[in-house]
């Protein structure tokens, strides 16, 4: 059990943020866990063909499933949306003192894999190969769907926003996730076979970080921080790699075209013009030519994210959407 103690100058201290590296992180434990093949199939398949060649020996065995996992591999963000780039920065100017307490907490006194032993004697000088290598596998891993990423934490955010706004961060973390409660001053994590540490916070506050390759997981960087960092699955992460149907569209693209048909079948989750030219095959701005008269006729809404536009159908439409499969189903 992991216990954070929270004053009042914790609440005015709570944080949002979306990083890159936590997705990359927590991706490779998607890879390394055949327990949630079935949420993430989609992705696991277009991915596996394009690992070969990446040092995945090396970031398998810095981040091994079911195990504590250093913290100097993933820094809690600074900024709502950080670059990779930075957080790969922070990466390499970890402290060698860290690194090798982490590694030792990773591997529990097992002997520590051939891949780590020079990082582990020397890690100033061999934390930029780790960096790189992280660099190279998010390229290929992580990269090519991390619009869709943002776009369904974007929207994640939006909604934990409006419940601070509603009933501060108890109302926040109500239904974060199944493994965290609120008890009067008390932040109690379920988490028996990681830590067992109560954390005065004292005024540092908390990041919520949603991350999509975290389900079904609560991931607490709470051991050597200066601030303390959930990070959970957002909501609609079961969608995210459901790509879309192409019966679910045909009865409309007499009424509405095939494009926007497509469209409107596809913007359950919020995505950006960029990502939907990228799913559909289409131009950017093709796409957003589209887009306006979908949100002209009322059908799409649109939705600013810092320096993103995320579209999502509105109600009216998943309403039409619905009327038109139960009439298919009724024959």
């Amino acid at each position: 059990m992991i216990e954070l103690v929270l004053a009042h100058a914790d609440l005015a201290r709570v944080r949002f943020a979306h990083s890159p590296i936590h997705e990359l992180v927590a991706s490779l434990l998607v890879l390394q866990d055949p327990s949630r093949r079935l949420m993430y199939d989609g992705w696991l398949s277009s991915v596996e063909p394009r690992l070969d060649g990446l040092p995945l020996e090396l970031l398998t065995a810095l981040a091994p499933p079911g195990r504590y996992l250093p913290v100097f591999l993933f820094p809690a963000p600074a900024v709502p949306r950080p670059r990779l780039a930075d957080e790969l920065e922070a990466v390499i100017a970890s402290p060698p003192a860290v690194v090798r307490a982490e590694l030792d907490m990773v591997w529990e006194r097992r002997p520590l894999p051939s891949g780590l032993r020079p990082l582990y004697e020397d890690p100033a000088a061999h934390l930029p190969a780790v960096a790189e290598a992280l660099r190279r596998y998010w390229e290929v891993a992580v990269l090519p769907v991390w619009p869709r990423l943002q776009a369904v934490c974007a929207l994640d955010l939006t909604y934990r926003m409006e419940r601070f706004a509603d009933g501060g961060l108890a109302r926040v973390l109500a239904d974060l996730h199944p493994e965290l409660a609120m008890d009067g001053d008390r932040l109690r994590i379920d988490k028996p076979h990681i830590c067992h540490q109560c954390y005065d916070l004292a005024g540092a506050g908390i990041v919520v970080v949603p991350c999509a390759f975290a389900w079904p997981c609560l991931l607490v960087d709470c051991c050597g921080v200066d601030q303390p960092a959930l990070v959970y699955p957002p909501r609609g992460v079961a969608q995210l790699w459901e790509e879309p149907s192409a019966e679910h569209a045909d009865p409309l693209m007499a009424l509405v075209g095939r494009t926007r048909a497509v469209l409107l079948a596809t913007l359950d989750l919020p995505r950006t013009t960029t990502q939907l030219a990228g799913q559909l095959g289409l131009s950017p701005p093709a796409v957003s030519q589209h887009l306006k008269i979908l949100r002209d006729t009322g059908l799409v809404g649109a939705r600013r994210r810092g320096r993103m536009v995320l579209y999502q159908r509105t109600a009216a439409a998943t309403a039409l959407l619905e009327t038109v499969r139960s009439s298919e189903q009724a024959g």
